[in-house]
């Protein structure tokens, strides 16, 4: 938790300050091109930080852990960034910030979220979360130390910005690294077999691309369907959206072991963690409903007064979302993939058709309702497979003599948060 209040507080600054220093047209530009790299980080993680944690034993280290989701991580993301590469190329030839100057700070990005993702499944599926945090805020206390001094430079480049958040974000994994490997190894089994973690992610990456398509196909369509200037009106509400999520998927990863094991033992309830969800989700909107009344107009200037009209489809979505990714989560441990492919792909579905739809005749609020829309699909189809497929639920002894894994079964994966 402490780690993501450092990265909610930096992630508010860092977005006030690139908003005023670049205006919204050059705010949507750098905007369009995170989207890409969070889709290539996606690819990349090809659904293992997701299946790992929730198949190994509990006894592997955290070193270990994290060496190991450095292994399943590398092959994907050599393949997610060749094939990245002529896109980010192509966007930045077109912009003042010239092909190559965007397309290097693209690969540092990319590598730094994939390095980041790798030490953060590490810590998921140990259960030991000290040196991630410590990486994490260091991390974000030097982007945002390079932000500011970009900022009070007047730098307008995107490219130069996004080369500035990857090279300060690259910060976390290298510490995080630092820290477990002078640290004791500790208790660990031996190492495992990666290959049905690594097919467990594989088969579960449909509903990964589902989710982050729902989560970010409004930021790759506004430029196209809108403007640049639409799409930097809608991000600077949508990321303090976005980032009022991230408990939950933190909580979900978290507890995704020990619900599993439970869900073995007989003994894994579903009501209790959705009504946390849900009771989250109100109180986290109705925050972001507040503040952002308060806030916007002041903090971005008034050339983002037009976003405080977005925050109310905003805060539904996050209380939806909320409860979605805790149903999905439960559908993950239970070994039952349909959950999420039930949840996520129905709801990309309706987000890619309602962006279609509203984003041309409304621009920024056409996406912020068409992402409400598409987030309550997901929520309402995931606790209704959650429930659903809970019937053939094992008894105690469905566990003893097997690996924590259930490869006869379709595995499940949580959608992708962040």
């Amino acid at each position: 938790m402490a780690a993501q209040l450092v990265v909610g507080a930096a992630s508010l600054v860092i977005n006030v300050l690139a908003a005023r220093a670049m205006g919204p047209a050059g705010r949507g530009s750098l905007a369009l091109l995170l989207q890409v790299a969070y889709l290539t980080n996606m690819i990349a993680v090809a659904g293992t930080d997701r299946a790992y944690p929730a198949s190994i034993s509990l006894r592997r280290g955290a070193r270990a852990a994290t060496g190991d989701a450095g292994r399943l991580l590398a092959p994907s993301a050599t393949v997610a960034l060749a094939v990245s590469a002529p896109i980010v190329f192509a966007i930045g030839a077109g912009s003042p910030s010239g092909g190559w100057l965007t397309l290097v700070a693209f690969v540092v990005a990319a590598l730094a979220m994939v390095s980041a993702s790798a030490t953060r499944t590490g810590a998921a599926a140990s259960g030991v979360a000290g040196p991630f945090v410590a990486g994490t805020i260091a991390g974000q206390l030097v982007l945002v130390a390079a932000v500011a001094v970009v900022a009070a430079r007047g730098v307008d480049s995107p490219g130069v910005w996004l080369l500035v958040y990857g090279a300060s974000l690259g910060t976390a994994p290298v510490v995080s690294w630092t820290l477990l490997r002078r640290g004791r190894a500790g208790a660990t089994d031996a190492p495992p077999d990666l290959g049905p973690a690594r097919r467990l992610g594989l088969r579960l990456l449909p509903a990964g691309l589902a989710s982050i398509v729902m989560l970010r196909t409004d930021r790759l369509l506004l430029p196209w369907l809108g403007s640049y200037e639409q799409l930097g009106i809608y991000i600077v509400v949508a990321t303090v959206a976005e980032f009022a999520t991230w408990p939950v998927q933190s909580y979900v990863d978290s507890q995704a072991p020990r619900w599993h094991h439970r869900f073995l033992a007989g003994t894994l309830g579903r009501v209790r963690p959705l009504l946390g969800a849900a009771a989250y989700g109100l109180v986290a909107g109705a925050a972001l409903l507040i503040a952002g009344h308060l806030l916007v107009p002041t903090l971005f200037g008034s050339e983002y007064r037009d976003s405080v009209g977005l925050l109310t489809p905003l805060a539904v979505g996050t209380l939806c979302y909320s409860v979605s990714r805790v149903a999905v989560g439960l559908g993950v441990v239970s070994g039952r993939a349909r959950t999420a492919l039930v949840a996520d792909i129905p709801a990309m579905v309706v987000a890619v058709s309602a962006y279609l739809l509203l984003i041309p005749r409304w621009g920024a609020m056409g996406a912020a309702v068409g992402s409400a829309i598409a987030y309550g699909t997901g929520a309402v189809l995931a606790v209704l497979a959650a429930f659903t497929m809970s019937a053939a639920a094992p008894g105690p002894s469905a566990g003893r003599g097997r690996r924590s894994t259930r490869t006869g079964d379709p595995q499940p994966q949580p959608a992708l948060p962040n």
